[in-house]
């Protein structure tokens, strides 16, 4: 186990290094002058240069990138040109919201997903099996800004069951901070009213989010299911009388699951990366939106600081689902 963790741990390095090397010079790459982003079009000759030589803008790249990765090391991102703060303050204050909505799109994904893929497989070629599978389709096919805009009008225009923006109504204060999760935060602090209210504007988003990794994940269980069920110890399983949830869950989905651990732990990397999407759409104040409004100003400092982030997420996911299945499969073990 140790060594599997420490080999993964090597090539975290790598990948973080070759994810620093891409973001950097890419962001020299793209036409643009963040110094005069700064400054303004007014601003004269001497002043830009100021800004440029304090920005280190006039330094050589190479010498820009070691200061850049140097500062890494310190969890020091830079200076945001868009709100004049540190890129990790403007992180830490926007990462809770992201993280709250992914994490119940997550939980959406697999609490609805799994039972589809169960259903689907055990039904197989009959009407549950085929709506599953539509359903399944629908989700991959449909792009997450259109779900989320007929979202939007058939949920809040129509209907008026959800609202469509925001974390809680002008008229709900925000419950005391503690982690930053407002449903968290409240059920800490006993605010019923705003966690009811921050439930309410955390559902549409999430549904939205979860929509084409619920689909994915469904798919995955159904295939797994259908070929774990065709195996030779279910069907002896069966000869010997042992049926129904007993025979589903306990040696069928158990098996199922182990490939199915991959992608959800995927999923969960695409919902982080989703999230700049769906926060744009429902206004919702999170990482993703946070980044959005940046590469208008090409505020580089908070891009870079963004995809850093997020590249940290993904390959500490991909550590988590191999050790998973380190647990779960002793073929690996041996």
């Amino acid at each position: 186990m140790m060594q599997i963790i420490a080999k993964r741990l090597s090539l975290l390095a790598f990948v973080l290094f070759g994810v620093t090397l891409m973001t950097f010079f890419m962001s020299h790459v793209i036409p643009g002058d963040p110094a005069r982003m700064m400054v303004g079009q007014r601003a004269d000759e001497e002043t830009l240069q100021e800004v440029r030589r304090q920005l280190g803008l006039d330094q050589p790249v190479w010498v820009q990138y070691i200061t850049y990765v140097k500062g890494l090391l310190t969890a020091d991102f830079g200076t945001s040109i868009r709100t004049q703060q540190p890129v990790m303050n403007d992180l830490v204050t926007f990462f809770p919201a992201t993280m709250e909505l992914a994490i119940t799109a997550f939980l959406m994904a697999i609490v609805i997903g799994i039972p589809i893929g169960i259903l689907s497989a055990v039904k197989k070629d009959t009407f549950w099996d085929h709506g599953g599978r539509m359903f399944s389709i629908a989700g991959v096919s449909t792009p997450v800004f259109w779900s989320g805009l007929v979202g939007i009008l058939v949920f809040y225009k129509l209907l008026g069951w959800f609202p469509s923006s925001g974390r809680l109504d002008l008229s709900v204060a925000a419950p005391e901070q503690i982690t930053g999760f407002y449903l968290l935060d409240s059920l800490l602090t006993g605010n019923w009213s705003a966690f009811t209210n921050s439930l309410w504007h955390l559902i549409l988003p999430a549904m939205t989010l979860s929509f084409a990794q619920l689909a994915i994940v469904t798919r995955q269980v159904r295939a797994s299911m259908l070929e774990v069920l065709g195996q030779e110890y279910i069907r002896t399983a069966l000869a010997n009388g042992i049926k129904g949830p007993l025979l589903l869950v306990r040696y069928a989905l158990r098996n199922a699951l182990i490939p199915t651990i991959t992608v959800v732990g995927l999923s969960f990397g695409s919902l982080l990366g989703g999230a700049v999407v769906t926060e744009t759409i429902f206004g919702w104040p999170g990482m993703g939106k946070y980044v959005v409004d940046s590469i208008a100003y090409l505020d580089f400092p908070a891009i870079m600081g963004f995809t850093f982030i997020i590249s940290v997420g993904y390959v500490v996911i991909n550590l988590l689902v191999d050790l998973t299945y380190y647990l779960l499969n002793p073929q690996i073990r041996e």
